[in-house]
């Protein structure tokens, strides 16, 4: 593991110690799950929390894994004329085909929903289909929020853009449902510009639907429609993939607290995030956990406290069907999860702003970092200190947020969902999904991934000193638990 390194908080390494460590990461390539480049990472992980001095194990579990290795499209328009399209992107897990590729006459289907493939004959054809992301305010966000930092920013965030692919809003477009028409592939229009279209990972988490679907900007859109509007219109979708069952692994990290049976009777802390990603920014929790991690690993156990599980998940960009999810992991673990009285999850730290204002501007920087959210379910006693913390750290542009239905955004869901006392620190910029030259470490701030880093330890050094037995919850949780 990394030194202290320079400007560094209270024994945490230095902005440029852990930006050293975001760019390892990156250097092994898009971390897509089960790929040469995520395992590399988690055995980059694994040696590095080995030498810091923690206990770590291994647990692999099943994965239905799906990687694209060569795509293309070409089209012979009612002319005779022949033309290669851009393609933006593939759409994970959606299908493949052989070298060849698959060649058909192109239908659009405009939104793809069930009205639009009435008196459409689609059978043996290549769906053109609308991918659409609506126009949304960060609204969206501050309409939630119990509290916003610092106070007076609340209208102002509220007015700015939010939209983004990453958030399914509308669903895109339902290839069961093509499927069950009888088309063999389809051509989706994201509804972003070129620069952001580009290598967008998305839907992210979508089962396998045996339709091989490929991804094309705004511009490119209209031209397969242009096309379209002179006369019948041909193409050839070419995506190949690897598409097997395999396994990768879990990552579980310990450091013991002063008194074992103290720390059984209080419950250790999880710090939690996931090693899968396509970028700097996604995700870039590992890198912070390790240095976490060599933070307290420095500390005696005495000053420890509560032990600190640190769990790293490896596939939270596939579907449930495809792998153990986190919460699935615990209870497969009761021994682990009963060791646990509360969670804190980091993911997506240091990102800066990058939007179409709206779709009234080329999409470029903003000029603010992302809207960061800090979600706290099952505990009043951990809101208020999450509150006090965000506070207390000058934290901009920070909501702290109630949980949303069943769930507490991103990998904080899981533990929430097992009825862990859990915060959630997480942010969801345009650009969070794209795989491309560069990983977005342009849109990474080096001084803002360590102040968001300093909070997180900060955090939860408090969360490691909150007295009491077992887990930190509110009166609620505690009646709703004892009624279960």
């Amino acid at each position: 593991m990394t030194g202290p390194g320079r400007g560094g908080w209270a024994g945490l390494v230095g902005p440029d110690v852990l930006w050293e460590s975001v760019e390892r990461m990156v250097s092994f390539g898009p971390r897509l799950p089960g790929s040469p480049a995520h395992h590399r990472h988690i055995d980059d992980l694994d040696a590095r929390l080995r030498r810091g001095g923690l206990e770590v194990t291994r647990h692999p579990v099943r994965l239905a894994r799906w990687l694209a290795d060569d795509w293309s499209l070409r089209v012979v328009d009612a002319r005779g004329a022949s033309a290669t399209v851009p393609v933006a992107s593939y759409r994970p897990y959606s299908g493949e085909t052989s070298t060849r590729g698959v060649t058909a006459s192109v239908v659009d289907v405009g939104a793809g929903g069930a009205a639009d493939y009435r008196g459409r004959s689609v059978r043996g054809a290549i769906v053109l289909a609308d991918g659409r992301v609506s126009r949304l305010r960060a609204q969206v966000l501050t309409d939630l929020a119990d509290a916003v930092e610092p106070p007076g920013a609340r209208a102002r965030l509220a007015a700015e853009d939010y939209s983004r692919v990453w958030l399914g809003v509308p669903a895109p477009p339902d290839l069961a449902l093509a499927r069950r028409h009888g088309a063999v592939a389809m051509i989706e229009i994201l509804d972003l510009p070129p620069p952001l279209a580009a290598g967008q990972y998305t839907p992210h988490q979508q089962r396998y639907a045996g339709l091989p679907t490929l991804h094309v900007d705004r511009e490119q859109g209209a031209r397969l429609r242009a096309l379209l509007a002179l006369g019948p219109l041909r193409a050839t979708v070419v995506l190949t993939a690897r598409h097997d069952d395999s396994t990768v692994d879990y990552l579980l990290a310990r450091l013991p607290g002063a008194d074992r049976v103290a720390a059984a009777a209080y419950g250790g802390v999880l710090v939690a995030t996931h090693t899968d990603g396509q970028n700097a920014v996604e995700e870039n929790g590992g890198p912070a956990l390790l240095v976490l991690a060599e933070r307290l690993a420095r500390r005696t156990a005495a000053r420890r406290g509560r032990d600190v599980l640190f769990l790293f998940s490896p596939a939270h960009m596939t579907a449930d069907a495809a792998t153990v999810k986190p919460d699935a992991w615990l209870r497969h673990h009761p021994r682990t999860g009963a060791s646990i009285a509360m969670a804190l999850v980091a993911e997506h730290l240091g990102a800066m702003g990058w939007d179409e204002r709206g779709g009234t501007a080329p999409y470029g920087p903003t000029g603010r970092s992302e809207p960061v959210v800090v979600a706290v379910g099952h505990s009043d006693r951990l809101r208020r200190l999450a509150l006090d913390e965000v506070r207390a750290g000058g934290l901009a542009r920070a909501g702290v947020l109630p949980p949303t239905g069943d769930g507490l955004y991103g990998e904080g869901t899981f533990p929430y969902r097992l009825g862990l006392p859990t915060v959630a620190f997480i942010s969801g910029p345009a650009y969070l999904l794209q795989v491309g030259p560069g990983d977005q470490l342009d849109k990474l701030d080096r001084a803002l991934l360590h102040r968001h880093t300093v909070f997180l330890a900060r955090l939860l050094d408090r969360m490691l000193a909150l007295p009491g037995t077992g887990r930190v919850l509110d009166s609620s949780t505690q009646r709703a638990q004892k009624g279960a």
